[in-house]
């Protein structure tokens, strides 16, 4: 009965019952069955994910979504966690970023680089951000917020 019913919103026959109503469900995307690193333990938000160790797991993944998940264990190296990870589950690309270098609320040095001239100062980040990200800080001297972009060293280049 259930069967049949599916197939009707379906729009078409399942053929064998069970296994056909499965494969009339996947529909025709085809699927990889793939091994992916997996948390060993528990890993929360901000911990080094390699450092809190990795297992494998094997999953089916449609093809169309295989680039939603970590694939090999190397692409993890450097990252945190954004998000609490379980012990057995698949890693998604969305669930991991890079360390944050500026913690909002900290002192930061801001950086600005022109042609002959090159100025710093001090100023409070009012937004986390890893490397590459875009942050804003207030300036420690004159109290004016200004954008910039987080270096590979801490500092905030600021930008015009």
């Amino acid at each position: 009965m259930a069967a049949g019913l599916i197939s009707r919103l379906v729009g078409r026959s399942c053929g064998i019952a069970g296994l056909g109503l499965a494969i009339c469900l996947a529909g025709p995307a085809a699927a990889a069955e793939l091994t992916l690193p997996v948390p060993a333990a528990v890993i929360y938000p901000g911990q080094d994910i390699l450092g809190r160790g990795l297992s494998t797991g094997d999953f089916i993944v449609k093809d169309d979504k295989v680039e939603l998940f970590v694939l090999e264990e190397r692409m993890l190296e450097g990252m945190v966690a954004k998000r609490t990870l379980l012990p057995g589950n698949a890693i998604r690309m969305t669930d991991i970023s890079l360390p944050d270098l500026v913690t909002a609320g900290s002192q930061v040095t801001l950086v600005y680089r022109e042609t002959g001239l090159f100025i710093t100062g001090l100023g409070t980040a009012l937004r986390s951000g890893a490397m590459g990200d875009a942050v804003t800080a207030r300036n420690l001297d004159s109290g004016v917020v200004v954008s910039g972009v987080v270096e590979a060293d801490g500092t905030v280049r600021i930008e015009e």
